[in-house]
């Protein structure tokens, strides 16, 4: 009988893309990964793997599959997997997560910058030296007017919920946090980038309060902002889902029982009358912004504003006849088997 080999190595903690930057023209890209609360910034070009004809070559394939998204096969994921593989021994070796950690230990973790290079045919992380110049990823400067209505909670103050086990890849990114006045909450960040979304979502959520819409309604509510003593808001605190990150796209799979897809057809276009009704348009209509419960319940989320090509016409976005057309196209979307 042959002998048996135990794998004593450390477990691979969980790691995630928080974001990821490339040009095909001039080669360079930068990935942003966090992994048990540390961030790594991967700095690539082609340059680097100027030593190995396979390697540069396969770089600026998957340049080419991030270009198109997916190709021969491949997709943007097996590009990350490809760029992190070098670095999974460093992140074996990181300290165990604490639970007491709080959004500020997300937005502002300890950093790591790296390049990769070829040694031979083989991809080596290589740490850089100096200090982390990058763009901040998450946070919008909004004055006292616009934010002043909302209850607001230092990111230090917003604690960050036990671990839960979810369907799909593991993440560090907070998806369940825990308020100071004791209120369970889903925390939306807000990318450096998105002034215009925030400040319109801001906006929709003051006036679903002030409608007086009933509690009954499936859409979240706006607890309060995540913001610091400078006025940068990071994420909208929102009434939580109990979903376990399912949108009504994957719940409507092969095999769910009409009577399930008439129940939620007839949710969403109660819940998108009331907002009608009292004036509010839901914006970016599709299945991924719907989420389905523990209990099989349909919910808007995303008041942003925005559209998605094939669900609301670009000349109709941001208006009652774009939310109609949309909603047609989410009915006909459950009404296929």
């Amino acid at each position: 009988m042959g002998a048996t080999y135990e794998d004593s190595s450390p477990a691979l903690p969980a790691w995630n893309v928080i974001e990821f930057t490339f040009s095909e023209n001039d080669t360079h890209s930068e990935l942003v990964v966090m992994c048990a609360y540390h961030r790594f910034i991967i700095s690539l070009s082609a340059d680097n793997f100027s030593p190995s004809s396979i390697l540069r070559n396969k770089y600026l394939y998957f340049l080419k599959v991030a270009e198109n998204y997916e190709l021969d096969g491949y997709t943007i994921d097996d590009f990350h997997d490809w760029i992190v593989e070098p670095l999974l021994p460093i992140f074996r070796e990181l300290p165990e997560v604490g639970t007491d950690l709080t959004l500020q230990d997300f937005l502002f973790p300890k950093t790591h910058l790296y390049t990769l290079r070829a040694e031979g045919d083989n991809l080596a992380a290589t740490p850089l030296e100096g200090e982390d110049v990058t763009e901040p990823i998450f946070g919008v400067h909004l004055s006292d007017d616009i934010c002043g209505h909302w209850p607001l909670f230092k990111p230090r103050e917003v604690q960050l919920c036990a671990k839960m086990k979810l369907p799909g890849p593991p993440s560090n990114t907070p998806s369940k946090v825990l308020l100071a006045d004791g209120s369970i909450a889903f925390p939306k960040l807000i990318r450096s980038g998105d002034k215009n979304s925030l400040m319109n979502e801001i906006s929709t959520y003051e006036r679903i309060q002030a409608a007086g819409l009933h509690e009954t309604l499936h859409i979240p509510r706006l607890l309060g902002l995540a913001r610091d003593d400078h006025g940068q808001v990071f994420a909208l605190l929102l009434s939580y889902i109990q979903c376990g990150r399912k949108t009504l796209l994957c719940a409507s799979k092969k095999g769910t029982s009409r009577r399930l897809k008439q129940k939620w057809a007839l949710q969403i276009t109660n819940a998108v009358e009331q907002l009608h009704r009292a004036g509010i348009v839901w914006g970016d209509v599709k299945p991924d912004n719907v989420l389905v419960d523990h209990n099989e319940d349909a919910w808007l989320i995303d008041f942003g504003g925005g559209y998605t090509e094939g669900w609301v016409p670009r000349e109709l976005r941001g208006s009652i006849q774009g939310d109609s057309k949309g909603l047609e196209k989410i009915i006909e979307f459950l009404s296929t088997d």
